[in-house]
């Protein structure tokens, strides 16, 4: 029995069929059947009941396959513990979307570095939706994302939360609301700036406007994914925009546009995740630097 036995058995159950497995694991068909067969025939018994149409996990193939996942998963973590152990490791891999790299990241980066200057970040950008995956391929130490993430390799902290609020050009009419909340009534009054459905942020806004504006018409202007673009044509006057707070800031303070709260809670949450083992010295610093630095309390989820 060896591991590329495991991989193929392990592939054929997790993607339901020989050929997605052969693609999953760049084999050819007939290669993960050999893989297979031959398992099978080590262990003197049958893993995969298959048919011309269908396939299934023989009993016996239901009790393997938990101690295959196990094996495999322990020949990758005794590789990775020994990579680790033969040189010393002072690059930190964080996975982000480039909003919170930009946004929630760059001050604290920057930060560290003056404390650790030997040590080199690589980060790997990607949308929401593929972070999980990016994480698993990749194997890096660290995500941070706005949902949880399922990963027995990876431990998640809720580690901060900002709030949504309006923006708006930097207009007599919108001055005189200066110290006040954002008029509902004014969302379906004024030209709105949004991201696209698949944003966290722009369901944040929908969850928020089905429960506060049901009844409201919003009108759209633009669809725009950049968030400095978004801010770029609200100070132009083309719209107004709900973003999160944390990025408005320095555009707020130089006066490009202007901010209000929102009638009603809109958290943003920001998670932080990490790798429970194997971690070099340097990349436990940054573990133990983010939680020091979060402003908000500490969760596990």
């Amino acid at each position: 029995m060896d591991f590329k036995q495991l991989e193929s058995f392990v592939a054929a159950v997790d993607e339901g069929s020989f050929s997605n497995a052969a693609e999953r694991l760049q084999l050819s068909q007939s290669m993960v059947t050999i893989h297979i067969r031959n398992l099978e025939s080590e262990l003197g018994t049958r893993l995969l009941n298959r048919t011309t149409r269908s396939m299934e996990l023989s009993p016996a193939g239901r009790t393997f396959y938990n101690y295959a996942r196990q094996m495999l998963k322990l020949n990758r973590d005794s590789i990775f513990a020994l990579s680790r152990a033969n040189q010393e490791v002072k690059t930190i891999n964080i996975i982000a979307t480039p909003y919170i790299v930009r946004y929630y990241l760059t001050n604290r980066i920057i930060e560290f570095n003056r404390r650790f200057p030997e040590v080199s970040f690589n980060f790997i950008t990607c949308a929401h939706s593929e972070i999980l995956n990016r994480l698993q391929s990749e194997s890096a130490e660290f995500a941070f994302c706005t949902m949880k993430l399922m990963n027995s390799d990876y431990a998640v902290k809720h580690c901060d939360m900002a709030n949504l609020v309006v923006i708006t050009p930097n207009a007599p009419r919108f001055r005189a609301l200066e110290g006040r909340v954002f008029p509902n009534a004014m969302f379906g009054e004024e030209r709105l700036i949004t991201r696209s459905s698949t944003s966290t942020l722009q369901q944040e806004f929908l969850r928020w406007s089905k429960l506060n504006i049901p009844n409201v018409k919003l009108n759209v202007a633009a669809g725009v994914d950049d968030t400095e673009t978004i801010m770029r044509l609200v100070a132009a006057g083309v719209g107004i925009s709900v973003i999160s707070e944390v990025a408005v800031q320095e555009a707020v303070a130089e006066g490009k546009v202007l901010s209000f709260p929102i009638e009603g809670t809109m958290p943003y949450h920001l998670y932080f995740v990490h790798k429970k083992k194997y971690l070099s010295p340097e990349q436990m610093a940054f573990k133990d630097f983010v939680l020091e630095t979060i402003p908000m309390g500490v969760r596990e989820e």
